[in-house]
């Protein structure tokens, strides 16, 4: 007995047993659901690596589902009501798989003992005889472990239902069918093991709570039952709620709201009969919804909120124009009102501002003072450094603690050496036709281009017409044949472009080289069919009822041959289309749409162009909007005060309840589709569609927006459409005694003002800027009616209760332990203008006042510059109320000169002296006279359209005055001087000389060439202080230490100045700013400077230097020196 006790266990397994570690997973409520549904929850586990097999092991997961008994104030207590947290009561793995392997243990002992009791013929003869006593493998066999739920059961809450649902063997969410990607590299959206829904059955009203483990990890969630949909919009003082029959859409009243932020219940109320609520709070950034209806079910709606419209001061700042070139002057204008809501404001507080000048490289050029005045607004001007980088720059004006913005462009206008014309065969070209013609290529003088390399570049957009008006579609490039070419003899380049199938804008970029450094680039447009409309189209509403007779109204926008001949209407949902004959002279025609459905109209000539363009909607049986919208179309797209706007309103389904309001910065009126209010009247045309009325008041405008929103199966959708109300404008209209002028001659300009029809008072800003600039840089600055009575935002937000989704991630129970401006240089290619003067600015009127009768009046001189000029004129009353108008006229001359050579020369030079003479006319006789020197000169030409180079024959071998004079028909046309310099070949030497000055004449004893002659008193210890300072000044090169060595002299000079408003200080400033912008150009990494063509971490005494020289400089043009500067400084030092 005791040797069969020693050896008892001698082949007993040991138990090799561990707890299920199980795997972290995802648990997630993505719907609400009625009580008529199937609830669900989503589990999102690894089903592709190794935590699979780690959860694998448990066999599944266990799912407890508990009744909420309180559920409004549940949620209240949740600090995320996206991720519920309740503490769980975790158990461990508890004593059970212990005591299994501990009784297999012991079993298996005890047997080995009673078997070695009786000898092995004794047992063999007893299983013999009862084989039912034969134990086989029984005592060696492993012990079955049984994985046990890890979390004891929530107290608190009523458990419904628990059991242990088949992760991996259950079927995986799939995409809805017909999910399919193109063009997908791999196939991502396939099925994922592991990714499940976890059934729960119908449920009554009220809110569960989910809780989901495997092994030691566990995840919560909450479902929301409900029949009831919450439909919320929220404004910045205001909440609406609209509960709604999830299934039918139809009204509930008698539901429990709580709008809370999170932290705390803000407010609360119950719905009324109609099933709205409005609460007033003020809105934070994301607030909640928790509800509850008379029937138990709950329900939560996540609300966001932001500031889309606020009403406080608008300043209006422009420039004269632009863009603008590195040294131009650049004049501001400044006007303002202070606005308390859309349509009503007051003047501004008058008071300082500050007005800075940042670079293309954010780069601080300058301060400007500005006074704004409460009536006039306010007006400054500064100058560009000489050296300002191309780009876009930035105004900031510091006004009241607040900061405001505008921006202008500055480039360099190169003018190409030769010009591109394109020249086609055909005025117009329709689709599917090869679009043919030739490319002229001309230097200035009217000789050809000839081998010239040339590269074309073709893109092309789609066209369709909407409302009358043109809209692109994106640019796509378009294969050529021969994109590469060479021009002719004649200077020409043949062009065959491919035919296009559908109305389209091709841009046609040419870039063309003769050889010499820069290539000459121009981009060309080519309408297809369609180009800007001739005509409009127009009718009294914008949408009828089938079957009723519509009158469609035409007229022509500009004088022109092409006349409509037909008409023709296409039905966009089934294609169908029908043309008809326009009547001969006649201004309308008229359409019976027999069929309901959207409409394009449109207006061709006899060769089939498109002139006018109109889409049209027609109500009807039958008519539906897409699934999940709702289409809103208004009768008009302007409305005045007093007049009734209709809008139709179409549903995908039939629908008998909607809510429907009107909303800008609030929800201001609000309706049920079956009960109307008395803000609007409303008719059923058909199952589908609605015709709403209503009337359009004052305080509209400028406008207010019409939406419908409705709910129908566990589904929502919205819909808003603007009503857009004509806000009174000042009407401002500009002319000139005539249309065209000569240069130097003088312009008088009339401007008037008037507010419907009637003159007023108002006060205006007038700029004449050369055409040619807005053809380069459109304007920047909005339309100035557009800025201070733009049309609203809407400043409501729409959620429901349907999309609120909640989620956990299941963590492990177990105690553990707690563990610099990148920019490229671009140039402007200008065409050659035949100009003396580079002005783009004529005249820039900074405030003027129209008298009583609205009637100003001022004049300048047209500078001497053949262009078009175009006249913009804004202007603002005393109500606040603005406007703006333009008007255009032309410099002409039939004949205009233009120098083409240099104005200095050295001496032994021969001048090959030269001008252009450019020609309106086409082989008109004319006669040239020069002068120089006492000699004249007498030529006969005979001038072809366009520029003329004319060689003159004069012998030019010293300085003096070169005149030229062009006569016609004995009258003076044109004459221009210029004055023509030699200057000696050798190097210039600076050479000092110290003179004691007597009484009398004292003689200076002067080279024979000397020249840049300066006088300095050294009598003083300041006069030579001085001397110094000009010596600095005179600096050469662009060196660190040069630049920041004419930098400190000019601050001091600056300083030393009583008016800092004169001609000298706009001189010295410019001065400063240059070089100052010249220093900041050299700066280093980090505001550190070495010497010329040196790498490394700077160099102290340059740093030092550089950044003294940028404080004085900062001191005089009153900018805050950076930071960088001062801790460079100290670094190094």
């Amino acid at each position: 007995m005791g040797t069969g006790l020693a050896n008892a266990d001698d082949s007993l397994p040991s138990s090799n047993y561990a707890p299920p570690a199980g795997g972290t997973f995802f648990l997630l409520a993505d719907s609400s659901f009625s009580s008529s549904e199937e609830a669900k929850v989503r589990l999102e586990a690894p089903g592709r690596d190794y935590r699979r097999y780690q959860m694998e092991e448990y066999g599944g997961v266990d799912v407890r589902l508990y009744r909420i008994p309180d559920p409004m104030a549940f949620l209240r207590q949740q600090k995320n009501l996206h991720r519920i947290v309740v503490q769980p009561q975790y158990l461990g793995d508890g004593l059970n798989n212990t005591l299994t392997w501990l009784w297999d243990n012991w079993y298996g002992k005890s047997r080995r003992v009673m078997q070695r009791t009786f000898s092995s013929q004794s047992r063999q003869n007893v299983t013999q005889a009862l084989p039912e006593l034969h134990l086989g493998n029984a005592i060696i066999k492993p012990s079955r472990y049984v994985q046990n739920n890890q979390f004891s059961p929530l107290k608190k809450y009523p458990l419904v239902e628990q059991f242990r649902y088949p992760l991996w063997q259950a079927k995986p969410v799939e995409p809805q069918q017909g999910v399919k990607l193109e063009g997908a590299s791999s196939n991502f959206i396939s099925p994922q093991p592991g990714n499940i829904y976890i059934p729960l059955g119908q449920q009554e009203p009220g809110l569960y709570l989910v809780e989901a483990m495997v092994g030691g990890y566990r995840a919560t969630t909450v479902v929301f039952v409900s029949d009831t949909v919450a439909l919320s919009k929220v404004s910045g003082n205001e909440l609406l709620v609209w509960t709604a029959g999830k299934k039918q859409g139809e009204a509930k009243p008698g539901s429990e709201i709580l709008w809370t932020d999170g932290l705390g219940v803000m407010t609360r109320g119950v719905t009324d009969d109609s099933g709205t609520l409005q609460l007033q709070h003020i809105s934070p950034e994301r607030s909640y919804i928790l509800g509850k209806d008379a029937e138990g079910g709950v329900f939560v709606s996540e609300n966001f909120f932001y500031e889309s419209e606020i009403y406080n001061t608008r300043l209006y700042i422009f420039t004269d124009r632009p863009l603008y070139r590195a040294g131009d002057r650049v004049d501001v204008k400044v006007v303002g009102r202070e606005f308390h809501d859309p349509l009503h404001s007051s003047p501004i507080v008058s008071a300082p501002a500050k007005l800075s000048v940042l670079d293309a490289n954010g780069s601080l050029l300058q301060t400007v003072d500005v006074t704004l005045d409460a009536r006039n607004g306010g007006q400054g001007s500064f100058r560009l450094p000489e050296n300002a980088v191309a780009g876009g720059y930035e105004l900031r004006l510091a006004y009241r603690n607040q900061v405001y913005s505008s921006s202008f462009r500055v480039a360099n206008y190169i003018k190409p050496h030769f010009e591109i014309g394109l020249a086609l065969d055909k005025k117009e070209f329709k689709t599917g036709e090869a679009v043919s013609g030739k490319l002229q290529l001309f230097y200035p003088d009217g000789e050809p281009v000839k081998n010239a390399r040339v590269q074309l570049s073709l893109r092309a957009q789609q066209l369709s017409m909407v409302g009358n008006d043109l809209r692109y579609a994106g640019r796509f490039p378009v294969s050529l044949e021969g994109s590469e070419t060479v021009s002719d003899a004649s200077g020409h380049v043949a062009l065959n472009l491919p035919a296009a199938d559908k109305p389209s804008r091709y841009l046609l970029t040419v870039s063309a080289s003769d050889g010499a450094a820069y290539r000459v680039t121009t981009t060309k447009e080519i309408l297809i069919e369609r180009g800007l409309a001739h005509y409009s189209l127009s009718t009294a509403a914008q949408y009828s009822n089938s079957s009723e007779s519509v009158v469609f109204r035409y007229a022509a926008l500009e004088s022109s041959k092409q006349v409509p001949v037909t008409y023709e209407w296409l039905r966009l949902e089934d294609r169908t289309s029908h043309s008809g004959e326009l009547p001969s002279g006649g201004k309308s025609f008229t359409v019976n749409f027999a069929k309901p459905g959207n409409y394009n109209l449109t207006l061709r000539d006899k060769d089939g162009l498109i002139l006018a363009g109109l889409s049209y909607a027609v109500s009807g049986k039958g008519s539906t909007a897409h699934t999940g919208t709702v289409d809103i179309v208004a009768d008009k797209t302007l409305y005045q005060p007093g007049e009734t706007a209709k809008m139709l309103i179409t549903f995908p389904e039939p629908i008998d309840e909607a809510l429907l309001t009107l909303e800008r910065d609030r929800v201001e009126q609000q309706s049920l589709l079956s009960h109307p209010a008395n803000w609007l009247t409303l008719q059923r045309l058909n199952d589908t569609q609605y015709e709403a009325r209503v009337p359009v008041s004052n305080s509209f405008a400028p406008n207010i927006t019409f939406s419908v929103l409705y709910t129908r199966n566990g589904q929502y959708s919205f819909q808003n459409a603007g009503i857009k109300v004509a806000v009174p404008q000042l009407d401002i209209r500009v002319k000139t005694d005539k249309t065209h002028y000569q240069p130097g001659e003088l312009v008088n300009v009339e401007l008037t003002s008037s507010l419907k029809g009637k003159p007023v008072s108002a006060q205006l800003t007038v700029g004449v800027v050369d055409e040619m600039i807005y053809a380069l840089q459109p304007e920047i600055a909005p339309n100035i009616g557009k800025f201070f009575y733009p049309l609203g935002r809407n400043n409501v937000r729409t959620s429901s209760s349907l999309s609120f989704i909640s989620y956990d991630q299941a963590l492990s129970s177990e105690p553990v332990a707690p563990g610099a401006t990148n920019r490229s240089e671009r140039r402007v290619k200008m065409l050659e203008r035949p100009r003396r003067e580079e002005v783009d600015t004529a005249a820039w009127m900074q405030s003027l006042t129209t008298d009583k009768q609205g009637k100003a009046y001022f004049t300048f001189l047209m500078p001497d510059s053949l262009t078009r000029w175009r006249i913009t004129a804004r202007g603002m009353n005393g109500d606040g109320l603005v406007g703006q108008g333009r008007a255009y006229l032309r410099s002409e001359k039939n004949l205009y000169m233009k120098w083409s050579m240099p104005t200095v020369y050295r001496v032994g030079d021969k001048p090959a002296a030269g001008l252009f003479i450019f020609s309106q006319q086409d082989n008109e006789p004319v006669a040239l006279v020069t002068k120089f020197a006492g000699a004249e000169m007498r030529q006969t030409l005979t001038l072809h359209k366009g520029a003329n180079y004319i060689s003159l024959a004069q012998n030019i071998q010293q300085s003096g005055l070169l005149s030229a004079e062009l006569q016609q028909n004995g009258q003076v046309q044109d004459s221009i001087s210029t004055k023509l310099s030699f200057v000696d070949n050798s190097w210039p030497v600076e050479q000092q000389k110290n003179v004691m000055l007597g009484g009398g004449e004292n003689a200076l004893m002067l080279p024979e060439q000397a020249s840049n002659i300066q006088l300095q008193s050294s009598e003083t210890p300041q006069e030579i202080f001085r001397n110094n300072l000009d010596a600095l000044v005179d600096e050469p090169w662009g060196g660190v230490i040069n630049t920041g060595s004419r930098l400190i002299p000019l601050s001091l000079a600056w300083r030393s100045l009583a008016d800092h408003q004169s001609a000298a200080a706009n001189d010295i400033r410019q001065m400063i700013q240059d070089n100052r912008l010249r220093l900041m150009q050299l700066a280093g990494p980090g505001a550190r400077f070495t010497w010329w063509g040196e790498d490394g971490n700077g160099d102290a005494f340059l740093t030092a230097w550089a950044w003294y020289a940028d404080w004085q400089a900062c001191q005089a043009l009153g900018v805050t020196q950076q930071p960088e500067y001062g801790n460079a400084a100290n670094l190094l030092i």
